[in-house]
C-alpha cells in the first residue's frame, strides 16, 4: 500500500478535529517564533553588554529573555494540551468505528480473524496511530518549524557558513528515505507479530482450565515467549535501522559544528563576524540539530502510525456481505422451509456439512433434530438466523426467501437457546435485559420467573443486581441456562432454536430447565437440537441426519419401531449408556 494512501486515511482520520488542531497549530507557530528570538537576544547581549559591560542593559535583555521562555513555555503547553486532547478524541472515535464495523461483520469472518488479533488491532493499533496523530505530529512540526526558522536565520547571519551546512543536508534526506522505508516495513511486522502474541494470551487465558486440567502451564508459558521472541526479532531490526540513521546523522551533524566553529573563528579573529554573531549562528545550529535529530527519531514512530493506520483501515473498509436494508415483512407466522439446502464452511471449502437439505415445518410445531456428532444439526441452527450464507438452494421464513429479508428483522424474529449460552459481565437484570432493551421490571420479573430462575435469583445477597462474572462464570450451567431463558424469553420471538440447550446438566438441574423451555416453546415455532432423546419424545415431528442430510422423519412412537432405522440405534445407545 503506498505512502500517499495512508496519509490520506492519516487526514480523514484527523479531519474532526480541525478546528482544534488549527488552534494548536497556532500556537505551536508562536512557540517555534519565539524559540528562535532567544539567539538573538543572546547575541545582542555578547555584542552589546559583555563586551561593553554595562550593567543597566543586563537587566534589560535578561528581563527580555525571561519574558521570550515564558511565552515559549505557555504557548508549548497550550500547543501540547490541544494536539493531545485531540488525539485522543480522535482515538476514541476511531475505536468507536472500528468497533462498529467488527459488530456489522458477517459471522464467517469471525471464523479467519481470530479474537486476539482483532482486540489488538482494538487497542495497540488505536493507540500507535493516536500518538501519531497528536503528539508526534505536533513534535514533527515543530521540529520542522525549528529547523528551518533556525536555517533561515543562520543564513541571514552567515550565508557563506550556511551553504557549507547545506551540502550537508541531500545525505541525511536520501539517509532518511531509504531507512525511514526500512522502519516502517520493521514497524509493521512489530505490530502484526505483537498480535500474534496477543492471540496466544487470549486463547490461553480464556481457556485456562483446560491448560490446567493437563498441566500445560509450562508449554503454553513456551508458546507465549517463543511468539514474544519472534516480535522481539522484529524490534530488533527497528532498533538497528533507527540505530544506524541516528549515528550516520549525528556524525554529520558534529561534523558540521566543527566547520563551523572553524571557519566561524576565522571570521572572527579576521573581523568579518562579531562573537556575538558566531554564538547566535552556533545557538541556531543547535536548534536545526535538535530539529532534525528529534524528525530522525520521530519518523519511526510516524512509520509505525502509518502501519498501524494499514492494519486499521484494511477492517474499516472491509464491506459487510450482510444484507441490511432487506424486506421486512409486518408480521411472521414461523413457517420454515429448506430447499436442496447445500452447505460449506467458507474456512473449511472441502467439507460439505449440509448436501441438499430439504424440510418443511409448519407454524408453531415443534420439531427435533437428532443424529451423531457432525451430521449438521448445529449448521442448521446457524443458517436459519444467516449467520452463513448457503452455497445453493434455499432457505424460507414463511414463503419469503430469507436472503431478501433485512438480516436484523430476521434475527430479531428468531430466539437461541444454547448448550453453553454466553452471558455478558454485568447483572443478571442486564443480562435478561438483552433480550429486550426497553422492557420494564415487572416483565423481567415474569420472564425470570417463566425460566424458573426467580428461586435462585432471591437467594442471592444483591437479588436482580448479583454479577454474573466473566461470561457467566459466577453462575452454575443449570443457572446461567435459566437466565438464558429468561432473556429469550423477553425477546418474545416467533422462532425458537434450542442447541442441545439441556446435554450438559445434571438431572435437577435439567428438569428445572426442561420446564423452563416448555413454558418458551408455547405458541411459537421451536427447532430442538437434541442431544438427550428423551427430551424430544413429545415433538410433532423428528428428523433425524447423518452425513448432513435427512435419513428418516416422522413422531417418536414411528421411529421407534423402525429397528433398522439410525433413531432406533441412537435410542438404543442411549438407553443402554443410561442403565449402565
Amino acid at each position: 500500500m503506498s505512502k500517499s494512501i495512508s496519509m490520506k486515511r492519516l487526514r480523514s482520520v484527523a479531519k474532526p478535529e480541525y478546528a482544534s488542531l488549527s488552534w494548536g497549530l497556532f500556537f505551536l507557530v508562536i512557540s517555534s517564533i519565539s524559540s528562535l528570538i532567544y539567539p538573538q537576544v543572546i547575541r545582542w547581549m555578547v555584542d552589546n553588554v559583555l563586551q561593553t559591560k554595562r550593567i543597566d542593559l543586563l537587566w534589560w535583555s535578561v528581563g527580555a529573555l525571561f519574558v521570550v521562555f515564558i511565552l515559549q513555555g505557555i504557548t508549548s503547553g497550550v500547543r501540547y494540551y490541544l494536539f493531545t486532547l485531540s488525539g485522543e478524541r480522535i482515538v476514541l472515535k476511531l475505536r468507536q468505528r472500528l468497533f462498529g464495523n467488527l459488530m456489522s461483520q458477517e459471522v464467517s469472518f469471525f471464523d479467519f480473524h481470530r479474537t486476539g488479533e482483532l482486540m489488538s488491532r482494538l487497542a495497540s493499533d488505536c493507540t500507535t496511530l493516536q500518538n501519531t496523530v497528536s503528539v508526534n505530529i505536533s513534535q514533527g512540526l515543530r521540529n520542522l518549524g525549528q529547523a528551518i526558522g533556525g536555517l533561515g536565520f543562520m543564513f541571514y547571519t552567515s550565508w557563506q557558513l550556511t551553504a557549507i551546512m547545506l551540502l550537508l543536508i541531500p545525505p541525511i534526506a536520501g539517509f532518511a528515505a531509504i531507512y525511514g522505508k526500512k522502519i516502517r516495513a520493521h514497524s509493521k511486522n512489530l505490530q502484526e507479530a505483537v498480535a500474534s502474541s496477543s492471540i496466544v494470551a487470549e486463547e490461553t487465558l480464556s481457556g485456562v482450565k483446560t491448560v490446567k486440567s493437563f498441566v500445560r502451564e509450562s508449554f503454553e508459558v513456551g508458546r507465549y515467549t517463543s511468539s514474544l521472541d519472534h516480535a522481539l526479532s522484529f524490534v530488533r531490526a527497528r532498533i538497528n535501522a533507527i540505530t544506524v540513521f541516528m549515528i550516520v546523522a549525528m556524525f554529520i551533524g558534529f561534523t558540521a559544528v566543527c566547520v563551523v566553529l572553524a571557519y566561524g573563528g576565522y571570521q572572527v579573529i579576521n573581523g568579518q563576524m562579531t562573537v556575538g554573531d558566531l554564538t547566535q549562528f552556533l545557538l541556531y545550529l543547535m536548534l536545526v540539530a535538535i530539529g532534525v535529530g528529534s524528525l530522525g527519531s520521530l519518523w519511526g514512530d510516524f512509520a509505525a502510525g502509518l502501519g498501524a493506520t494499514e492494519r486499521i483501515f484494511e477492517i474499516l473498509e472491509k464491506q459487510s456481505l450482510e444484507i441490511t436494508n432487506g424486506v421486512r415483512p409486518n408480521q411472521v407466522l414461523g413457517k420454515i422451509e429448506f430447499r436442496n439446502v447445500s452447505f460449506c464452511y467458507p474456512t473449511r471449502k472441502d467439507i460439505q456439512v449440509v448436501k441438499n437439505l430439504t424440510f418443511q415445518i409448519e407454524p408453531g410445531q415443534k420439531v427435533a433434530f437428532v443424529g451423531s456428532s457432525g451430521a449438521g444439526k448445529s449448521t442448521i441452527a446457524s443458517l436459519i438466523p444467516g449467520f452463513y450464507p448457503i452455497d445453493s438452494g434455499e432457505i424460507k421464513i414463511d414463503d419469503q426467501d430469507i436472503k431478501a429479508l433485512d438480516v436484523s428483522w430476521l434475527r430479531a424474529q428468531i430466539g437461541i437457546v444454547s448448550q453453553e449460552p454466553i452471558l455478558i459481565s454485568s447483572t443478571i437484570e442486564e443480562n435478561i435485559k438483552y433480550g429486550r432493551e426497553s422492557a420494564s421490571s415487572d416483565e423481567i420479573t415474569s420472564a425470570a420467573k417463566s425460566a424458573n430462575a426467580w428461586e435462585f435469583i432471591q437467594r442471592f445477597p444483591e437479588k436482580m443486581q448479583t454479577k454474573v462474572g466473566e461470561k457467566g462464570l459466577q453462575l452454575s450451567g443449570g443457572q446461567k441456562q435459566r437466565v438464558a431463558i429468561a432473556r429469550a424469553l423477553l425477546k418474545d420471538p416467533k422462532i425458537l432454536i434450542l442447541d442441545e440447550a439441556t446435554s450438559s446438566l445434571d438431572t435437577e438441574s435439567e428438569a428445572l430447565v426442561q420446564e423452563a423451555l416448555n413454558h418458551l416453546m408455547e405458541g411459537r415455532t421451536s427447532l430442538v437440537i437434541a442431544h438427550r432423546l428423551s427430551t424430544i419424545v413429545d415433538a410433532d415431528k423428528i428428523f433425524v441426519l447423518n452425513n448432513g442430510e435427512v435419513v428418516q422423519s416422522g413422531k417418536h412412537e414411528d421411529l421407534a419401531k423402525d429397528k433398522l432405522g439410525i433413531y432406533y440405534k441412537l435410542l438404543q445407545k442411549q438407553f443402554s449408556g443410561e442403565n449402565e
